[in-house]
């Protein structure tokens, strides 16, 4: 029977400390092969029941690049060559922001619609964001196979010399949608506004961001001095980076790289030190 004094003592954890919640990291890589069936799972939801499957996630990003070029075409006053090879510019953001758009999208929610599976049984709830965001680079993978023809069909040359720089923007893209869908996924478990205000501030970003223009047309009205501070945008950051290593387009600005690649760095140590305290009540209140 125990003592009076050990009934009022509190609860000790006596396990290794986690502050910034890295060993998240090491459970979902032991866990990877649940991973990979979350990330099998969304891939047949999606394209479950859809005539021409995998190939929408080819016309989504062309079709809107048609859209832009058409209406970059009324606005230039038909001046069909330029547009035309402003092409590849705007497929090279659409690309990058397919990534972003669809991860947080689809992230956001995984969560909560799941929690018949989180308050159930325990896992690696990282998990269920992390294969949204899987399904999202699998879209990048697949739409980045546009780039190739259509530079050679509009005569646009690829810079071979510069090209190991997308996958540095590409992975620049995934580490800071990582950070995004660890917030946002589990704000969105105890707070369901974050779900319904998330398209709103999605189509503001997409604007915010240049999907559909490149940032040098901003040089004249920020100056040089100030394109940085646009650039520090890690979204703006990668999509110029790409365009630079695929197309040979202006290089971002150093000051610029270097503060979004270290908003990237502290938005994905903090979402995993907040996902990890989050998930200490996730079942309770989700």
């Amino acid at each position: 029977m125990s003592s009076p004094a050990s009934q009022h003592e509190p609860l000790r954890y006596y396990g290794q400390p986690d502050p910034f919640g890295l060993n998240q990291l090491v459970e979902g890589w032991r866990s990877r092969e649940l991973l990979y069936s979350f990330f099998l799972r969304d891939l047949l939801i999606r394209y479950r029941q859809v005539f021409i499957g995998v190939l929408w996630v080819l016309l989504q990003p062309l079709l809107s690049t048609l859209i832009f070029m058409g209406l970059f075409f009324i606005l230039g006053a038909g001046n069909a060559g330029a547009t035309f090879r402003y092409a590849p510019i705007i497929l090279i953001g659409m690309l990058c922001w397919q990534l972003v758009n669809n991860s947080l999208r689809d992230a956001t929610g995984s969560l909560v619609n799941y929690r018949h599976v989180v308050t159930k049984i325990y896992f690696p709830r990282m998990l269920l964001p992390l294969s949204s965001l899987l399904c999202a680079v699998f879209d990048l993978l697949v739409g980045s196979v546009l780039i190739l023809p259509l530079c050679w069909g509009l005569g646009v040359s690829i810079s071979w010399s510069t090209l190991w720089g997308a996958p540095l923007a590409a992975i620049g893209l995934i580490v800071f949608c990582f950070g995004c869908i660890l917030w946002l996924s589990s704000l969105n478990a105890q707070y369901r506004d974050v779900g319904y205000a998330l398209p709103f501030a999605l189509q503001i970003g997409m604007f915010v961001s240049p999907v559909v223009y490149d940032a040098k047309r901003l040089l004249p009205i920020l100056g040089q001095n100030w394109i940085w501070l646009y650039e520090a945008n890690p979204i703006a950051a990668n999509i110029g980076l790409a365009r630079w290593a695929i197309l040979g387009e202006p290089f971002p600005s150093i000051a610029g790289l270097i503060t979004a690649y270290a908003i990237t760095f502290i938005l994905a140590i903090s979402g995993l030190a907040w996902f990890r305290y989050a998930d200490q009540w996730m079942a309770d209140r989700i």
